[in-house]
């Protein structure tokens, strides 16, 4: 199991379903993925078991997930033969 890259932490905000957090740029600058010209940050945000002295309800980590790569079929190739 992989080490999850804690990157910041949050708060819910009163009775609303709404979770204010803060990211660190420092824990996260080498986290950005380059994906068709553009840059993302892959995040997952999930509750706390316990509300922590600061407050916090939630943790912020970098969601590092890849899907693994399935092999293309290969195509066949087409003739002018009728079988």
């Amino acid at each position: 199991m992989n080490v999850k890259k804690y990157v910041g932490n949050g708060k819910k905000v009163g009775t609303y379903d709404l979770v204010n957090f803060t990211i660190s740029e420092e824990k996260a600058r080498e986290s950005w993925i380059d994906y068709n010209g553009k840059k993302y940050l892959k995040l997952t945000i999930g509750a706390k078991k316990e509300v922590d002295q600061y407050g916090k309800t939630h943790t912020i980590w970098v969601d590092e997930y890849k899907p693994e790569q399935q092999a293309q079929p290969q195509q066949k190739e087409e003739t002018d033969l009728p079988f």
